[in-house]
């Protein structure tokens, strides 16, 4: 045992010092990394930015990046992920991905110069999947919140990883490439006053740019009578009969190049922002019909050249206007059409709704002269005129949470089920073939679909990092980042707080799955079982408390050596990797597994850190449901005994830190052929009805 021990040590200290050797070599790169044109060497380049003459490093003050040249022809840009945005990776390391973007936002391809993960490095299986990932980048597009390019789901076991360098690409690309096209930064809602396409006055009207309202001649009735005065005393007279229109009006914002030009014609636009100051913005009229919005006193020195039939209001400004702030335009829009200016001083806001008025003057009853307003035009500038600030992509947790909903849903009804099973076990546990189905069914499912086809195995990685997470100033997206295993890290700590350890090693465990299942086959061969004495296993014990003393002291005093628990714990590599990995890694798993063929989960017991700590913590548990008889240790040892992994003391008492929940001992508990003090009450049962049938002469009864 000495010698097969010390050999374990080895190889743990051989896979250590691998490990050691490569996250050194990281943090060498990251504090000396070559600068960008030393790192794009021809087969770089060709991998990122495929057909291209040459490239040349961009020194015009912006994101770092090297021109991509086709012939005298910039065709787009290669940049660092490193560079750029400094990105890291599940493991809060830096990572540097060299890729490129061409000029219409597409990224033409991508590959790793530099990362470190606990799952990856010295995993050749998982470093082949990263890369094979990249390949599918070329096509991606730049833009945020973009939902194209690979799905992290191709990297089983690293997709946190994997959404990382997609994410970070996607913004490397979008930065680099908006500064070298000029693009106005908009950090909240700007009017858009530059873009332009010819557009008719039909589709002006079809997209909202031009409002219009018609005004007929029964309007025009109804107003003016409620107002208490008389169509007849109208200063324009109605034409027509009642449906005949009387004023057309027609308005929209013309600052926006693409409504202006359009509207009013390309020179009188291009007025509103030579002629007069900055900010000022400006509304396109027009009307048909035989009333206008203009009226005579514009024209008239003594009125004050004033616009009297129009007003323009947005909330509780009414903005009015004279001869200086109109300028005239074309008729292809109305009869009478023009811009009215609104100076910045007015604070007039070209994104908010406003209304366009337009009255009548009329006498009332009295002969008093009274302005009637018709009803109003209201506008609100379309979407499409308006720059938006480039919207925050969804975080990368809740895509992942997205992409994992039916795995999440299977998950939530699989702990359902086995919180109704923890909660029921007195009632199942008294049918002994019941239970031992229920059991391996259930660690099937683990193994199988938690373990083998979703990969989510908690590890003390996982704890470690959460540990960490506060000190790299990592937000909530960290913790959040891996759906199944968030959810399986809360029932967990629900279920330690108030059952202690067992839950999730009896029974939510992969690899404590696999140990279980492989030694009920070897006990259905008939392998011989070893099993420690009380005595030698207390010390045993102690070893998976010095795994997780080595492994959290390594994490935080040398963390270049933090890996290590993936490599102390063979989850990697008989769960996540499939056993995938390299030969030692391989070995060393299968040695764990046949050590449990012959003595049950001895990883579990007397290694596993994630079982330390959880050991550690159990001593918190509230609630202890396993049922004990006084006769338990003295004078039976029914349950010591069938304890496959010899939690009972010999005293009888239970020692939760160690048991698995596995509820073996309450399948004895409650036999009352095996349990000697429930055996001896079913015999006393039996002695009384034999009695009681022979004194009323019928037949006895046998139990």
């Amino acid at each position: 045992m000495f010698r097969f021990c010390l050999s374990l040590v080895g190889v743990l200290v051989l896979l250590l010092l691998d490990t050691q050797i490569a996250f050194a070599a990281g943090y060498e790169y990251l504090e000396h990394t070559p600068p960008l044109m030393e790192r794009l060497t021809p087969e770089v380049v060709a991998a990122v930015f495929p057909d291209i003459d040459h490239v040349e490093l961009m020194q015009d003050g912006g994101p770092p990046a090297a021109a991509a040249y086709r012939g005298d022809e910039v065709v787009g840009y290669i940049f660092s992920t490193l560079d750029v945005v400094a990105a890291h990776g599940y493991s809060g390391i830096l990572f540097d991905v060299i890729a490129g973007v061409d000029l219409e936002g597409h990224v033409t391809g991508s590959t790793i110069l530099f990362h470190r993960e606990p799952l990856i490095v010295g995993d050749e299986h998982l470093t082949a999947l990263m890369q094979k990932f990249m390949t599918h980048t070329p096509g991606m597009t730049a833009k945020t919140g973009a939902s194209d390019g690979p799905k992290a789901e191709l990297i089983a076991g690293a997709t946190t990883s994997g959404r990382a360098f997609r994410n970070a690409i996607r913004d490397s690309a979008r930065i680099v490439l908006s500064f070298r096209e000029g693009r106005p930064v908009v950090t909240e809602p700007t009017l858009n006053i530059d873009d332009f396409k010819d557009l008719t006055p039909e589709q002006l009207l079809a997209d909202g740019s031009i409002a219009s309202i018609d005004i007929t001649n029964a309007d025009l009735t109804r107003v003016v009578e409620a107002a208490g005065a008389n169509v007849s005393s109208l200063e324009v007279a109605p034409k027509g009969g009642p449906s005949d229109v009387y004023l057309e009006l027609r308005a929209g914002l013309a600052t926006p190049a693409m409504i202006g030009r359009n509207a009013a014609g390309r020179g009188n636009h291009d007025r509103i922002f030579s002629d007069f100051p900055t900010g000022t913005n400006a509304i396109f009229l027009a009307s048909n019909g035989p009333y206008d919005f203009l009226g005579y006193k514009f024209q008239n020195k003594s009125s004050g050249y004033r616009l009297e039939r129009l007003h323009i209001r947005q909330g509780d400004h009414v903005y009015d206007f004279d001869k200086s702030h109109f300028m005239r335009a074309g008729i292809a829009m109305g009869r009478v059409s023009g811009l009215v200016l609104l100076p910045p001083e007015t604070g007039f806001d070209p994104l908010a709704p406003w209304t366009a008025e337009v009255q009548v003057s009329a006498k009332d009853a009295a002969g008093n002269p009274i302005q009637v307003a018709l009803p109003a035009l209201e506008y609100k500038l379309p979407a499409e005129h308006i720059l938006m600030p480039e919207a925050d992509p969804p975080p990368a947790w809740l895509e992942a949470w997205t992409a994992s909903l039916p795995q999440i849903i299977i998950l939530s009804v699989a702990l359902l089920c086995l919180t109704g099973i923890l909660a029921f076990q007195a009632q199942l546990t008294r049918r002994r073939r019941l239970h031992l189905w229920v059991r391996r069914g259930f660690l099937l499912f683990t193994l199988v679909w938690l373990g083998w086809t979703v990969g989510a195995q908690l590890s003390i990685v996982h704890i470690i990092n959460y540990l960490k997470a506060p000190f790299q100033d990592l937000d909530i997206g960290f913790y959040l980042a891996e759906p199944l295993i968030v959810i399986i890290s809360v029932y967990v700590a629900l279920s330690l707080l108030l059952l202690g350890r067992g839950v999730f090693c009896g029974w939510l465990c992969p690899f404590g799955a696999l140990q279980e299942l492989l030694a009920q086959l070897a006990r259905a061969l008939r392998l011989p079982q070893w099993n420690p004495s009380w005595k030698l296993q207390k010390k045993l014990w102690w070893g998976k408390y010095v795994s997780l003393f080595v492994v959290v002291t390594l994490a935080f005093v040398a963390p270049t050596a933090g890996s290590v628990a993936a490599d102390i714990e063979p989850f990697k590599t008989a769960i996540s990797t499939h056993f995938a990995r390299a030969l030692p890694y391989v070995l060393y798993a299968v040695v764990l597994l046949s050590i449990g063929l012959f003595t049950e989960r001895a990883f579990c017991r007397f290694l596993c850190p994630l079982g330390g700590a959880l050991a550690l913590l159990d001593r918190l548990h509230l609630l202890n449901l396993l049922k004990r008889r006084p006769e338990c240790g003295s004078p039976c040892h029914l349950c010591e005994r069938s304890c496959p992994v010899r939690a009972i003391a010999p005293s009888g008492k239970i020692d939760m830190a160690e048991c698995f929940q596995c509820l073996d001992c309450q399948v004895e508990y409650y036999d009352d052929h095996r349990c000697p003090p429930l055996a001896r009450e079913r015999k006393v049962r039996a002695r009384q009805n034999f009695v009681l049938t022979r004194s009323a002469g019928a037949a006895p009864v046998r139990s």
